[in-house]
């Protein structure tokens, strides 16, 4: 599934992770080092499961239960930012 930053989202980079500010809702929030890094990858890959395996390769260091972890919380946030509006989702 193919992800993209929502034309509604004005978003950029801080020392402190990624500040996103929607448009449309007024919603504006910070994310924190590993938000921001997910964030950075939607820009740059804009697709779901290489995003998840990336950011699981650089943590779970082979611990199969950590990577499937890792996968699960990815998906959850990049989900979370679909049903608010600030990532859409393409099939």
């Amino acid at each position: 599934m193919s992800l993209t930053i929502s034309d509604s989202v004005i978003w950029q980079e801080t020392a402190d992770g990624v500040s996103l500010y929607h448009t449309e809702t007024g919603d504006f929030s910070t994310l924190n080092e590993t938000g921001s890094k997910i964030w950075m990858m939607v820009e740059e890959t804009g697709e779901r499961e290489p995003i998840a395996l990336t950011m699981s390769r650089a943590y779970a260091r082979g611990n199969d239960a950590v990577s499937h972890r890792i996968v699960s919380e990815v998906n959850r946030f990049i989900g979370s930012m679909v049903e608010n509006g600030m990532i859409l989702e393409e099939a």
